[in-house]
């Protein structure tokens, strides 16, 4: 009987153990498989890059700021299409790199933009 009880209570221990190991090494993976949001504004950072927020600043690179939000996604999928728009230089290779909601997410953030890139009051990101 001592026997079985000492090698119960050894596999116990060894269980707990696998479980222990299994549940820390698993929870970060769930987690961040889990993360459905993102922050629209560091996505559109990269597109500042190039997009000043500023007319003043304006190249020929247009201003995207506080362009209607119907038109920018429009524009974005256009570019992430397989025909890209004629005259397109690298917007259609950074589009798709973008999912269609991150596109939608950048097409209303920008929309809330005034042309020096505040956002407008009473509008949420």
């Amino acid at each position: 009987m001592f026997f079985s009880r000492a090698l119960l209570k050894q596999s116990n221990v060894r269980l707990a153990s696998v479980s222990l190991v299994l549940s820390l090494s698993i929870t970060p993976f769930a987690t961040v498989c889990a993360q459905t949001t993102f922050d629209v504004s560091l996505l559109a950072g990269n597109c500042l890059n190039c997009h000043v927020s500023d007319v003043k600043s304006a190249t020929s690179i247009p201003v995207i700021a506080g362009k209607p939000e119907g038109v920018l996604k429009a524009q974005l999928l256009a570019y992430k299409s397989d025909k890209a728009p004629p005259g397109t230089t690298i917007m259609n290779r950074l589009a798709k790199g973008y999912s269609d909601d991150e596109i939608a997410a950048l097409a209303a953030y920008f929309s809330t933009l005034d042309a020096k890139g505040v956002v407008s009051a009473g509008v949420k990101k």
